[in-house]
């Protein structure tokens, strides 16, 4: 066989075991934030994971080192994920966006929402009983509220509002009640003061008077500073 075709042989099958090496990891990935999902970060374990994986440890251990390696990289994905997710759906949002188009947009996130919630909830908890334990890259977590933050304005300048705080702020404080009407949802239970009929009636106030509050009409002394 020619040289060149020896090297490109190789470059082929070497191709091949990283796309194979990838897709273990990634089958790993999603295997580990299901049974956390399904299990509390306590009562995971690594057999747990590969069973789902349908993997022997040995194909575990020959690529994370640690049950706590796994869950970190499968958060940063995810907060990749959910960064695209939330910029396409403000960019469907058609015309000038309103409350109720936001409301029609965050509706469109609860799923995913809802599983990094309980995912990042639970490596929350782990860090407190075991603060040794390996952090999430703060990396992945700035990805999140730079992509927040672009979107809070982008929405609110199609509005034809200004954000008179950081608007990262203001991203976190809607996500900040959002999340907290995911848990009201998931376990029945209402904060004294929610409407426990229409408890996304009383979301959609709260996201409106806090977007109403934390910004300010754009005015034309505004757009000649701008």
């Amino acid at each position: 066989m020619p040289p060149t075709a020896r090297r490109a042989t190789r470059e082929s099958r070497s191709g091949r075991g990283l796309r194979k090496r990838e897709n273990t990891r990634a089958r790993l990935r999603e295997a580990a934030a299901e049974v956390i999902m399904a299990k509390g970060m306590e009562g995971a374990r690594i057999d747990d994971v590969v069973r789902r994986a349908g993997f022997t440890r040995g194909a575990f251990y020959s690529n994370y080192s640690s049950l706590d390696e796994v869950l970190n990289e499968a958060i940063v994905e995810r907060l990749a994920a959910m960064v695209e997710r939330i910029e396409a759906a403000a960019d469907a949002i058609e015309g000038e966006p309103t409350i109720d188009s936001l409301m029609e947009m965050l509706d469109s996130l609860r799923s995913e929402a809802r599983v990094m919630y309980i995912i990042c909830t639970e490596h929350m908890l782990h860090r407190m009983r075991h603060p040794d334990s390996p952090q999430v890259p703060a990396a992945g977590r700035r990805v999140l509220d730079t992509a927040i933050a672009g979107c809070v304005e982008s929405l609110l300048a199609r509005m034809g509002r200004r954000p008179v705080v950081a608007a990262q702020g203001i991203g976190d404080a809607v996500c900040l009640f959002f999340l907290d009407s995911l848990a009201e949802e998931a376990t029945g239970m209402t904060i004294a003061g929610h409407d426990a009929d229409d408890p996304r009636a009383y979301l959609r106030h709260i996201i409106g008077a806090i977007i109403m509050a934390l910004s300010a009409p754009v005015t034309e002394g505004d757009a000649e500073a701008s």
